[in-house]
Parts: C-alpha cells; structure tokens; sequence
C-alpha cells in the first residue's frame, strides 16, 4: 500500500475542520433560532414593543335641559410612519384636504426623516368623516387622546368638581368623583411599535378596545344655578359674610335644581387657591337652624294633634321648668296662638308646646321627617346632620330643639323636609340625577320621583303653609315678599357654634326657608349667610331679602315661576312651531355647523365668547345645546362652543355688546371671552369700555350699572 502525500492529508484535514465548523453553526443556529427563541423573541419585544393603556372617552355631564356642563373633547395624535410613505408629495395632497396648516411642508419633513416616525399634529380636532379618510392612508398612525372641558367655566364648580389627569394620577372632587364609577368607563389597551432610530414609533396597535364612560343628565338647571350664584355672591359682599349658600329644590318630585357654595369663582383656572372651592357646603356642611326649625316643630305637634289653630300660650312666661327660655325680642306679647307665634317667630310658644310630646315622639319625629338620615345622595363627603339619643337629653333639650338648638342639619335634609310641607304631606327622596345614556345617546335608566313615605295629612300641612305666610305678610319675613307673586318661609338667627368653643357671641348664621308660589308650590329655596356683619345679623336683613331677589330673577328670566312648564307653551309664543331633533353639529367646521343648523331652522349662538366678528372658518364644534338627538322647536337657538383658543388670543378681539345686559349675563360673558371685568354699580349695563366693537385690551373690561 503505498503512503499518503502531505497534500492529501491537509486536505482530508481541511475538510474536517469545514464539517466541525458547518456542524457548530448548525447547532449555533438551532440553540438560537429554536431553543432560544422565545428568550430573544422576549427581549425583542421588550426592546421595540410596550404595552400601553388606551383611555376610554369619559362620559359627559348635562343639566336637566340638556346643556353641557362637564364634556370630555376628543384629540387625535396624528403621526407619519414614513418608511410607509412612499410618495411623499401625495400625502401630504391627501392631508392638505382635511388638515391644510398642519399638512404645510410635511412632504419635506417626510424625506428628512429617513424611515423613523414622525408626528405632525400633536391635538387635530377631527370629524368622523375626516378620520374615515385618514384610516384609508396606511403610513398615518392615529393616536386619541381626551381633555376635559366645562362649558360653563365656574359655574356649579363646586356642585360638579373637577377631573384632571396628570402623568398617571388622578385628581377627583364633587359629582365627577361621586359618580367616577359610570363616567370613567374602562381603558382599553395596545402595543407602542418602536422603531431602530432612537425616539422613533410607528404608532399605537390596539389590542383591546376602550369601552367608554356614560353621560349623565342631572336635575341641575344651569339658569338657575347661574342666577344662585350671582345674587350669593352680591349679598355675601354686601352684608360682610364669610360665605353663604343657596339650595333651590322641586318640592314636588324632590329634583336639586341648583346648590350655591362660596366662594363663587367665574372660573376653573383662577380658583384663588382656596381649597374648599370644591367643597359644597349644601351637602358637607352642617349647622344649627335656628328659627327655621319651627316650622317642623310645627308639623310634629299638628301630626300628633296636641295643638291646633287656637292652641294658645303665654309667651311672656319664661320659666320652665328648672330652665328659662327667652324670646329673640324683648316685647311683650302676652297670650299667642300658633299663627301670631309663628310669624313673630316667638321661642316660649314652641319650646312650651313641645313638651306635649315625649321625647321618643320627638325623636321619631325627626328621623321620618329626614334629620340625621341617610338619603341617595351621592357627594363626596356628604354629612348626615347631628342630634343625640334621647337618652342623652337633659331636661331643657326638648324646648331647646323645638327652636333649633341642640341639632345640626344639612342644608339638603332642610330642603327636602320643607318639600314634603309645600307638596301636602309627601317626603320625596332628594336625587340630582334624571337620566343615564351611552355614547349612542341609548337611554340606560331614568330616576322617577320616589315617594319615601306620608308624614303629614294635607291640611296639616295647609295650617303650616298657612303660617308661613303669615311670616311674609305681617311677621320676621316681610323682607322676603317678592311683591309680585305669593310666596311663604321662615327666618332662622342662629348664634353660632365651633366645635371646642360652644357659641360664639357676635356670629350667626341667618338662615331663609322659603316657598314660592305659595299657592302651589314650585320651588323650595334655602338662603343661608354665614357670619354677615351686625347690621345683617338677622335673617330678616340678609338671608330673606336675598330669597326675594332670587325668585325676581327667577321670574325675570326663566320659566320656573311663569304659570308654564316651557317658554314655548306660552299664547302667542312660538309653540306652534314644528317639533325636530337636534341635529348632530360635533367636530363640525362652523360654516357647515351653521349650515345644518339653519337647514333645520335653528339659530346658532356661539358659547366661546368670538365676539362679533366671524369664527375662523377651521374652527369646530367640540359642544352643542341642546345634545344631538333631544327635541326642540324650529326657531330655538342652539348654543355651540368651538375648539377653544388660549386668552391671549382674545386681546384685538371685538369687544362685544353688553349694553343692557344683567350683571350676571355681563360676568358670563366676559369669562367666555377669557377677560376681566371690572363692575361698578348694579342693575344693568348703562355704558361700557371698551365701547361695542372696539379693540379687546388686556386690561378687560369696564362696565357701569344701574337700575332701570
């Protein structure tokens, strides 16, 4: 056999050492490629993929007739995956026809990207249609995003609350965190595709859609809510009150219509600091009524029929006893029946015909009439009044209780325990809410009056009604009288008591409770001043005259108190015309909003204060009252706010037109506009400066007004 040559065996060596590497680069590639798979296909999605929360819409919130007081606008981030677009100059053709600012010079921006993704309209209003155009153009990454806005700015700010989202964290009050359970809805979730350039993404992929949150409609009418808080505010500044408050109610179906807090801010942003902004003492407030109890004093003695019409005391006998009870004045009124008390609000007639009822009596009396009970309310931090067992009672606490001492309630148990008088017997459950829809506007649930139970038989509580009168025409409450329709209430001076203090000489809280027309009810208001200065101390020189400016303006400028449920039922009004649904204005450009309203013959008003210039043609329509789909009559107006701009736009603006107007229409329409306005005088607008069409400044503006 002959040998092997060196070449032969480099060679055989040679191909060896090829199988041995071919062989470790096989298993190379299947130790990645298989059994390494998921490990690097983990770390693959981990380096170019992240989960994100996509947030649902959350729901909206109107008053009873439909205006939007709390509306969550929907943004979309619009982006450019520009390795997907291969024609640069078409896009941006395509986008200049649905965004054309934001489409400007994007071709050049396409090219110098180089393949990363590109964002071109962080905050695009878009309406549905648009958005169908852009789903067609696959290199476009669409992105929604969510602001909170409140068309009405300050008003019911306490009432409704506010939501913000900040990085993840969430800040909640009033009946936005209340009822945060139907309005959030529930986040949906996504993949966030990154892309090999640093900062670049292709976009969001949703994986699970977001389900959104639900509109509620409340009992709340703005108007009157609006017209609360101003005359509040003018009489806490006139009588030098720390605060104050107003409650207006149905009597008959126990709706809230309106509940005024102080401080009253014009809007959310300049809240002053002041944290109880958001706190509603209507709700999270107690104290002690005074006076303004003895008209359930009343009720209980009637329904246990130890007194009558003609029951008659000596009101000048002050001892009781062990204990003395004093009069508010220091006449002497000699023998007193039940209406001559009532209206001279005289202490020794109740704290002596109480004691005809034992004190279980009492205190059953108190929890059916409300006081110290729960109720459907939702409010953060809602309290539920105060009163001991009766067997903590001292021998003075019936006599002392009958006049509004020794208790404290809540402003709503007092509104709705008055309702239950106005409506002939009936304790209606109290409740803000009227209705629950989806986002297709799909009614969910409507909230029916509840009757909770009988307490009264009707003339015992025509014989209280009866006396509530008589406060009005000859007794504590002559200041109450509106003068033009009938109306009925009770005064309530209350020293003042602080926890760890006991009462405090020199503060009171003056309290009104009042019905109006007294001859069938409609309204219940609550007018209460916390701490007026001496001269006002009394409720009849605070808490009731501002219950009598309240129901004028009422009368003035709503249709609560007009004999009708609606301005369009009045003879010769234009009820005959036509009824129609709202038509859908939302994310529409203004000229087809105003369009479509006039081809529906509707009047279109503008909420964001554009002055009375003409809106820019690229603005649209992110509100609308009444909501799409709720009926009105043809000739109504329907207000619409546009995609808001920041205040400094405003300065140049026109100065629009206040001549005439109220003080309150004045205050709201200087705060649409994002101006200040200084007020001298009060009535109605008799001159202003700027004058009507003149350059807006940053000073704001000055009015002057006076009485007509």
């Amino acid at each position: 056999m002959s040998g092997v040559g060196p070449d032969k065996v480099r060679l055989r060596w040679l191909r060896r050492a090829i199988v041995v590497a071919f062989a470790v680069l096989v298993l190379r590639l299947f130790y990645l490629q298989i059994y390494m798979h998921p490990v690097y296909l983990d770390k693959g999605y981990r380096q170019w993929l992240s989960r994100e929360s996509v947030p649902a819409e959350r729901g909206n919130i109107y008053d009873r007739n439909g205006k939007s007081l709390a509306i969550s606008v929907t943004t979309w981030r619009l982006g450019v995956s520009t390795s997907l677009a291969k024609d640069p100059e078409g896009t941006e053709r395509r986008l200049a026809k649905i965004l054309p600012e934001a489409a400007r010079g994007l071709a050049d921006r396409i090219r110098e990207a180089g393949g990363r993704h590109i964002v071109f309209a962080p905050k695009a209003v878009l309406h549905r249609d648009a958005l169908s155009e852009l789903e067609a153009m696959p290199e476009i990454t669409r992105e929604r995003m969510h602001s909170r806005i409140y068309p009405f700015d300050g008003t019911a700010a306490s009432l409704i609350g506010v939501c913000r989202e900040n990085t993840g964290d969430r800040n909640l009050t009033g009946l936005e965190q209340a009822y945060d359970d139907l309005l959030s809805g529930e986040a949906g979730e996504g993949w966030r595709n990154e892309t090999a350039k640093a900062g670049g993404s292709a976009g969001l992929e949703i994986l699970r859609k977001p389900v959104d949150g639900l509109d509620i409609t409340l009992t709340l009418d703005a108007e009157l809510q609006e017209i609360s808080e101003e005359l509040l505010a003018d009489a806490v500044d006139e009588c030098n009150a720390a605060g104050g408050i107003v409650m207006i109610a149905d009597p008959n179906t126990g709706e809230i219509l309106a509940a005024a807090d102080t401080p009253v801010i014009l809007d959310r942003v300049s809240d002053g600091g002041v944290p109880n902004v958001w706190d509603n003492f209507n709700f999270t407030g107690v104290y002690e009524p005074g006076s303004v109890f003895k008209i359930f004093t009343t009720a209980f003695l009637l329904r246990h029929g130890v007194i009558d019409t003609s029951s008659a005391y000596d009101c000048d006998d002050m001892q009781f006893d062990g204990y003395r009870i004093h009069n508010s004045e220091e006449t002497e009124f000699g023998e007193l029946a039940l209406y001559d008390a009532f209206a001279h609000s005289i202490n020794i007639y109740f704290a002596r015909g109480v004691l005809n009822l034992t004190r279980d009596e009492f205190h059953r009396d108190l929890v059916e009439f409300g006081f110290g009970a729960p109720a459907n309310i939702r409010y953060p931090g809602k309290a539920l009044g105060l009163f001991r067992p009766p067997a903590k009672w001292s021998k003075r606490t019936l006599s002392t209780m009958a006049i509004g001492q020794e208790l404290a309630v809540t402003p709503w148990q007092l509104v709705a325990a008055m309702g239950a008088v106005a409506n002939g017997g009936n304790l209606m459950a109290p409740h803000m809410i009227r209705e629950i829809r989806d986002k297709d506007r799909n009614l969910l649930e409507r909230f029916r009056p509840l009757v909770k139970r009988r307490l009264l038989d009707r003339s015992q509580a025509a014989i209280v009604m009866e006396a509530m009168q008589r406060v009005v025409s000859y007794g504590t409450g002559r200041e109450s009288d509106p003068g033009w329709i009938s109306s009925a209430g009770k005064t309530g001076t209350a020293q003042k008591a602080i926890p760890g203090k006991g009462y405090v000489p020199g503060l009171y809280m003056s309290s009104y409770l009042g019905v109006v027309p007294a001859d069938a009810p409609r309204l219940v208001i609550l007018t209460m001043l916390d701490e007026p200065d001496y001269t006002h101390h009394y409720a009849a020189q605070s808490a009731a005259p501002l219950f009598a400016r309240i129901v004028t303006e009422i009368g003035r400028s709503t249709d609560w108190l007009g004999g009708f449920t609606s301005a369009s039922e009045r003879p010769g009004s234009r009820s005959k015309g036509r009824k129609i649904a709202a038509p859908d204005l939302l994310y529409l450009e203004y000229p087809a909003a105003k369009r479509v309203a006039e081809g529906s013959r509707l009047v279109l008003e503008l909420r964001d204060g554009a002055g009375g210039g003409s809106p820019p043609d690229d603005r649209l329509v992110i509100s609308q009252t009444p909501a799409p789909g709720r009926f009105c009559v043809a000739g109504d107006t329907m207000r619409v706010v546009l995609a808001p701009r920041g205040p400094d736009e405003r300065v140049g603006a026109p100065c629009p037109d206040l001549m005439g107007m109220s003080n309150r229409q004045a205050r709201r329409t200087a705060t649409r506009l994002g101006m200040d306005l200084i007020c001298e005088g009060t009535g109605y607008v008799v001159a202003q400066d700027p004058k009507p069409g003149a350059r807006l400044t940053a000073d704001g503006i000055r009015i002057k007004l006076e009485m007509k």
